[in-house]
């Protein structure tokens, strides 16, 4: 994976992206949604405008309800028109409890899987998600993979959860998601520009 872009955030989180993910902004407004659909535009060029304007509506949408520090997507192009793939940055109280603790609380039914990572030692959970699709009797199904890890010098955990309907290309996706949480590093605040 050629890491691209980086994301540094106030609690000293960093972790790389690759070209085609695009950041969605804090706090998310309708200019929000335009700015995220010219970058998909302009990177995917013969994917149908109303379909990626839809896509990063609820994109915006789903961000907007979450406390997150950041968040990034970028469109799949599958058969049936583009689907999202989505990194969402944040940070939550541990009360008490170590990062494979953590995880295995926010699991539930999911599969946590430990080992160590160059930010340290992180569990990651990993899932299907069924949510109901407005106004139709259909339910969309998602793979959500999360990363949790201690964030140093914190009672907290810095959670990199990761989602996409995209499940046919779940192994392909699962080795990305991956990459890219192997880039997560933590910076102290004077080592931070």
């Amino acid at each position: 994976m050629t890491a691209t872009s980086s994301e540094q955030l106030s609690v000293g989180l960093a972790f790389a992206t690759p070209g085609d993910w695009f950041p969605l902004r804090v706090p998310r407004e309708r200019a929000d949604v335009d700015v995220l659909t010219d970058q998909i535009l302009a990177a995917r060029p013969g994917l149908p405008r109303d379909a990626v304007v839809r896509m990063a509506q609820s994109l915006v949408a789903a961000c907007a309800s979450l406390d997150v520090l950041c968040a990034y997507t970028t469109a799949l192009e599958v058969p049936g028109g583009p689907l999202p793939a989505t990194v969402v940055a944040s940070v939550h109280p541990a009360e008490g409890l170590d990062a494979e603790r953590m995880a295995e609380r926010m699991a539930g039914d999911g599969q946590v899987v430990c080992f160590d990572l160059p930010a340290g030692r992180t569990a990651r959970i990993e899932r299907l998600r069924e949510q109901p699709i407005p106004g139709r009797a259909e339910r969309l199904v998602s793979l959500v993979v999360q990363y949790v890890t201690q964030l140093p010098g914190t009672g907290d955990v810095a959670v990199l959860t990761f989602s996409t309907p995209a499940l046919g290309l779940g192994r392909e996706l699962q080795q990305l998601f991956h990459q890219m949480a192997c880039t997560l590093r933590f910076e102290a605040a004077e080592d931070r520009p």
